[in-house]
């Protein structure tokens, strides 16, 4: 887990691609309880991104959703544009994971999306850090 806020944030660290510094991975964004788009209920969904660990910029490369139960995908949209990494947000928080090998909470971790939303879902909803 790198991240909890509005979602928390669960680095793929075994999908990790290395060319050089730069890293092309998924980040698992676990949503609140009960929410839904339309009228179906979703977990959340896997963000792609490649980060390039020595510029510290980040480019969002498509993105999936995680239907309630644990359907995925399609994956949609494009690469975009690399962009300097902000200070103290989630993709901050991703590059320290993955670029500074950084363990937060504990160096909490998932085994699964499901295990990913069990854990997350109650972070998100008391605010409260693990």
């Amino acid at each position: 887990m790198a991240d909890v806020g509005r979602f928390a944030a669960f680095v793929d660290l075994g999908g990790v691609a290395w060319t050089g510094r730069t890293a092309r991975l998924r980040v698992l964004q676990v949503a609140e309880d009960g929410f839904t788009a339309g009228t179906e209920a979703f977990w959340g969904g896997w963000r792609y991104e490649v980060l390039d660990c020595d510029a510290r910029t980040i480019a969002h490369a498509g993105f999936a959703s995680v239907r309630a139960g644990g359907q995925e995908g399609p994956i949609s949209g494009d690469q975009r544009p690399a962009a300097a990494i902000p200070a103290g947000g989630t993709d901050d928080a991703v590059a320290k994971v993955v670029c500074d090998g950084w363990r937060p909470y504990g160096g909490m971790a998932a085994a699964s999306v499901e295990e990913a939303v069990r854990i997350g879902q109650p972070l998100i909803a008391t605010g409260a850090e693990p």
